[in-house]
């Protein structure tokens, strides 16, 4: 057996591409084999190997050296594969184990030169990490749970597991060579694009939901990502259907409940209008002296407690569906705590409370929704004179620090126990020991609070030494800074607007109480009232009695107020009819509905008497 190395490099003198074999990436040797008398391949000499060669087999310095030398156990394989390439010229391309590197290689060996030289080149890759996790990936091909595709060329599907093609519904043999375009809908496109972009760029893609569609078009929802691996892209999905369809049952149970507290509202606002109304009358027509005074201040502040509850009801399903919109402007904090103590001070004086107030000279101005705002501190004002015993006091402090403002209200009545500030904020959170104070509660005016001051970008928060020591909730807001020009500009709350002389009004509501009621009401304060029961009868009355301006209900039978007021629009003196509509519909997409249909504003029953001046400010003064 001869071991003497074979010709000199000079056997490849010519070679043109010596940059190239340099610089490819790829590991490159050429190798003369030795053979003994039976003409069988017994050694290989290293004439030639480019850098990349020692980066894919760890060998170094093997120019001029043998493989029996290099290596302890030299390949037997390896030496019988390329001793036959040299013998008869055919290349080969094979991906094998080289078991004395401990590595695998995916190899492409060619002869050169003349047959007596026995010269072959080897181009080569290392490809073992890319086996190792081939046979890894190879384990997961009975797991049902999750599907693994293996996409080649073009994104075509060359391999699957059996979970993917339960998943699908196909055989392999109809989901092999399909693409990804096949295999998902049309509007799912766009990220599918995504993800191809992330692995070609960074080689694997962020996990997405999209859907697949089965053999039989039926769909289904993937959580899928997809990884590169060496020429080959791995795809894992799970499928997620069901966890979508119980995503999707909740949405539609908070839609149905949203409606059903809508309907509530609207059902609970109906009664309500005609008791607001004939408490209006009995306050008008009643002595100040007499007592039957006293009994309708008793039923007026329990209608307004009904009717917070409703509308606070209302607002945190918004809220927790993210349908309420902030309008912003800058605004005196003074006059938010002026509207919040209007809004309160008849609960106050009823349980005898002392309110003091601490406010600083110079205003303090923030950036935020005047009504929004001014119902958060109501809300802490009331919450303040219910659960404090009568004769209390109560302080509102205002101050301002640096870029925030702190509004504290703080009052001596039966206070927090520790263990339970945490929770207070928490919807249908109720403080144990509470629920016998006057007017209970259903456990959501703190969580608005708390979720409207969130809203402008503050926080609030409670100290309370424990029970029977009092609390003080404490709201903070970012401040806004405004010229001393602005500061100067009186309010709208502040320059008011003298009452509208009487005038002609329309009443049309289906509720025959609540129209009643409000037409004696309007009737005592010196207007010309008229009524109608559907929207025909409104039109109609409209175009008869010519009045300055309409309440109209929105859910009349018949011709309900929208239509209604498209009609009344329609006449020939329809544009200079003041036209609002009362209802017990108060979401935002209500209101956008009353707009287009020619309402120049929009009121939730019952009507109160700041809506009643909002409404009749909207007449021109009267010649």
């Amino acid at each position: 057996m001869s071991t003497r190395p074979g010709p000199p490099l000079h056997a490849t003198s010519g070679w043109e591409y010596k940059a190239l074999f340099d610089a490819t990436d790829e590991g490159f040797c050429i190798l003369q084999i030795q053979f003994d008398a039976a003409g069988a391949a017994v050694d290989a000499g290293f004439v030639e190997a480019n850098p990349s060669f020692t980066r894919h087999t760890g060998l170094r310095d093997v120019v001029g050296r043998s493989s029996s030398t290099l290596l302890a156990n030299s390949e037997g394989y390896w030496l019988r594969v390329f001793g036959e390439v040299a013998r008869t010229g055919n290349p080969v391309r094979i991906s094998d184990r080289a078991d004395a590197l401990g590595r695998w290689f995916d190899v492409h060996a060619f002869r050169i030169g003349e047959p007596q030289h026995a010269l072959v080149a080897v181009r080569f890759n290392d490809i073992t990490e890319r086996r190792r996790t081939q046979e890894r990936l190879a384990s997961v091909q009975r797991i049902k749970t999750v599907g693994v595709m293996f996409w080649g060329e073009g994104f075509s599907l060359v391999d699957m597991n059996d979970g993917f093609l339960g998943m699908m519904g196909m055989t392999r043999e109809e989901a092999l060579g399909l693409t990804w375009q096949q295999l998902t809908p049309p509007e799912f496109h766009a990220v599918s694009l995504q993800a191809v972009r992330e692995v070609v760029t960074v080689g694997e893609s962020m996990p997405y939901e999209k859907q697949y569609i089965r053999k039989d078009g039926t769909r289904w929802w993937g959580l899928f990502a997809a990884r590169r691996i060496g020429d080959e892209v791995v795809e894992f999905v799970q499928d997620v259907s069901e966890q979508k369809q119980a995503e999707e049952a909740l949405r539609e149970a908070d839609r149905r409940k949203d409606e059903f507290l809508a309907t509530l509202a609207h059902e609970l606002r109906n009664p309500l209008a005609p008791i607001r109304n004939g408490l209006q009358v009995l306050r008008l027509s009643t002595p100040p002296e007499a007592s039957a005074q006293r009994t309708v201040e008793v039923m007026d502040r329990q209608l307004d407690h009904l009717v917070r509850l409703v509308d606070d009801l209302l607002d945190v399903a918004r809220i927790s569906a993210g349908k309420v919109r902030i309008e912003r402007r800058v605004i005196p904090v003074r006059e938010v705590l002026a509207r919040s103590i209007e809004a309160t001070q008849l609960a106050i004086n009823a349980r005898h409370h002392l309110l003091q107030l601490e406010l600083p000279e110079q205003e303090i101005y923030v950036e935020g929704d005047l009504d929004r705002l001014a119902q958060v501190f109501s809300n802490l004002l009331s919450n303040a004179a219910k659960y404090t015993e009568p004769g209390g006091r109560i302080t509102l402090q205002l101050s301002a620090r640096g870029e925030q403002v702190f509004v504290s209200v703080s009052d001596t009545g039966i206070g927090i126990p520790r263990e339970q500030q945490e929770r207070v904020f928490e919807l249908f959170s109720q403080v144990r020991d509470h629920q016998r104070h006057a007017e209970g509660g259903l456990g959501i005016g703190l969580s608005l609070v708390n979720s409207l001051v969130r809203l402008h970008g503050g926080s609030v928060t409670v100290e309370s030494e424990g029970a029977g020591k009092g609390s003080t909730f404490c709201v903070q807001l970012p401040r806004a800074f405004v010229a001393v020009a602005a500061a100067a500009a009186p309010s709208e709350a502040t320059t008011g607007a003298s009452a509208p002389a009487p005038r002609r009004l329309l009443i049309a509501d289906d509720n025959e109480d609540a129209a009643d009621t409000l037409a004696i009401l309007l009737r005592v304060e010196g207007h010309e009232v008229v009524t109608a029961g559907d929207g025909e009868q409104a039109v109609e009355q409209a175009r008869s009695f010519a009045p300055d301006l309409a309440f109209i209900d929105l859910g009349m039978p018949g011709m309900g107020g929208l239509q209604a007021a498209r009609e009344i629009r329609r006449l020939p003196a329809g544009d200079r009819i003041r036209l609002v509509a009362l209802t017990g519909w108060g979401q935002a997409a209500d209101r956008e509905r009353s707009r287009l249909a020619g309402f120049d504003l929009h009121l939730v029953k019952p009507l109160s008497a700041a809506g009643l001046r909002e409404a009749l400010q909207l007449l021109p003064p009267k010649r």
